[in-house]
């Protein structure tokens, strides 16, 4: 037997494994955290670690994937090096960069009343938002990493591990709880503090649902693809009754359906679609979109596959948010040259899901990309930028080389990414409002929410056609659509009127919609 130390901060743990163990396995074992965004895959390079001791050679992929400083400094992917003796592990702290991150108001500490927990259970983020029960007002939020992400940043990646047999399933719903648990620790409330929360409503998609619960995903796995139950859960306190007092009380609303689960119901509930009296329209953006369409009389609701690009996943420059995540970019005018924003103002490492949006539409306006999303001929300012990689594919250099830094590539693949993710959600919009007979014109309220859509530059959704053409004054872009209406069902009234939502809205099936693939094709192209 092998000894594998795995160090995170000022934790350690040991762990025995027989010689030949994946190093991913074993530090997945362990319970401390590890991004996977590919699945161990190995095509991400997002799960390097710092290791030490007898492991196997670093072959081909982690040679591709890895710099030759950091195969020197020690560094291997963890998806790929095998322990064949004791190894020492060092794991980097996981820095989350979200706006579910805040302190509004410290009222929670001078008031002796109950308080509640409400958690978005995102694919990626994790969040957990203080309120006072009484009255519902939001005090402080916090994040984390969902720990799920060791078995893919997709949501389809996580429901095959867990098909595979009951312990999988285990662990992944062990994964999402600690992944809750770290989210309230982040509020870094006090013991008697948090012995005052009296109830919490957790949120999320049917697939986080589902895992979180230990149920079955066969259902959500196969056409029609419907979850195995939509029923609220009341009083699952198990889930926390180490962590808060064990009269407090843990509610999961219901979901709608088809992939549309309880944090969609949560946006319905806080944008207020129920007494909406004008057309409006709502879409979470993240890993899975989720859009919302009401006439005023109906509401239609969808999930599309918008895929991981707007979480920079599948993009060959892709980062989450971390120092040095592009987030934004300019085409300076005069000189062609383009400006890069990064997080704290960092040397570019990556591109988030905003960076992305905004340099292609920074391309497209400067005709570097076509309509049709081919990446053209050089034009002024960027003749030294466009070449091909190794295997032939087109691609242009957001950053200028330098001797210390890896130069950073957006690639034909990329954009076409970006193109699917988009077209996914411009197509579902469009179907909705189709159906209920509406144009864009017609909206007198268009709501982007979630951690990516909160942060997006409108002018480049607009501009890249991700949205309907509509007048920026009925946009609106709040962070936490999903973790503010939970707040809200955290009173009984709230909560039932979300399940009298949930039983009104009516979840449309588009992949059996017969002009979705037609809609979908026309929205890939960027407009003109």
């Amino acid at each position: 037997m092998a000894t594998v130390s795995v160090l995170l901060g000022d934790q350690v743990r040991a762990t025995e494994v027989n010689p030949g163990s994946l190093l991913g396995d074993v530090i997945v074992a362990t319970g401390l955290p590890l991004e996977q965004p590919c699945a161990g895959r190995g095509t991400c390079g997002k799960c390097k670690v710092l290791a030490e001791g007898a492991l196997d050679a670093p072959d081909e992929v982690e040679r591709e994937q890895l710099a030759r400083a950091e195969l020197a400094a020690g560094y291997r992917l963890a998806c790929r090096a095998h322990v064949m003796g004791d190894v020492s592990v060092t794991l980097a702290p996981i820095v989350v960069y979200s706006n579910k991150i805040f302190r509004e108001s410290d009222d929670y500490r001078r008031r002796d009343e109950p308080l509640g927990l409400a958690i978005d259970l995102g694919s990626t983020t994790v969040a957990a938002f203080l309120t006072l029960l009484e009255g519902g007002r939001v005090c402080a939020g916090s994040a984390a990493l969902n720990q799920q992400t060791v078995f893919g940043a997709d949501v389809i990646s996580r429901l095959a591990v867990a098909g595979r047999g009951r312990s999988d399933a285990d662990r992944l719903s062990a994964l999402a709880l600690s992944s809750i648990v770290q989210a309230i620790g982040g509020l870094l409330l006090s013991r008697r503090i948090l012995r005052r929360v009296r109830r919490v409503t957790i949120v999320g998609n049917c697939a986080m649902h589902h895992l979180l619960l230990g149920y079955p995903v066969d259902s959500l796995m196969t056409l029609p693809f419907q979850p195995h139950s939509t029923d609220a859960v009341r009083g699952g306190n198990r889930l926390l009754n180490d962590v808060l007092a064990p009269e407090a009380q843990v509610n999961l609303p219901p979901l709608i359906g088809g992939f549309v689960g309880s944090d969609a119901l949560a946006c319905l509930v806080f944008f207020g679609f129920d007494c909406a009296s004008e057309p409006m329209a709502a879409i979470d953006l993240g890993t899975n979109g989720e859009v919302m369409v009401t006439d005023g009389n109906h509401i239609l609701v969808a999930s599309t596959a918008a895929g991981p690009a707007f979480e920079g996943v599948n993009i060959s420059c892709g980062t989450r948010a971390v120092d040095g995540a592009v987030i934004g970019a300019e085409i300076d005018p005069e000189s062609g040259r383009l400006e890069l924003s990064t997080l704290g103002d960092q040397p570019p490492v990556g591109v988030t899901g905003s960076g992305l949006l905004s340099i292609v539409h920074q391309l497209v306006r400067a005709r570097v990309v076509d309509h049709s999303g081919r990446l053209g001929q050089p034009s002024p300012g960027f003749p030294h930028r466009i070449d091909h990689d190794a295997a032939g594919v087109r691609r242009i250099a957001l950053t200028e080389a330098r001797a210390d830094d890896e130069t950073l590539y957006l690639t034909q693949q990329d954009i076409r990414e970006l193109q699917k993710a988009k077209g996914a959600v411009r197509a579902a919009t469009e179907i909705l409002m189709a159906q209920l007979g509406l144009k864009a014109t017609d909206l007198r309220r268009l709501v982007l929410t979630g951690s990516f859509g909160s942060q997006v530059d409108l002018e480049a959704v607009i501009g890249l056609g991700m949205i309907p053409r509509v007048d920026l004054s009925i946009v609106e872009t709040p962070a936490n659509g999903a973790g503010f209406g939970a707040a809200l069902m955290l009173n009984d009234d709230e909560f039932e009127r979300g399940e009298r939502i949930a039983h009104q809205a009516q979840q449309v099936d588009l992949d059996r919609d017969a002009d979705f693939n037609a809609c979908f094709l026309r929205s890939l192209s960027f407009p003109q």
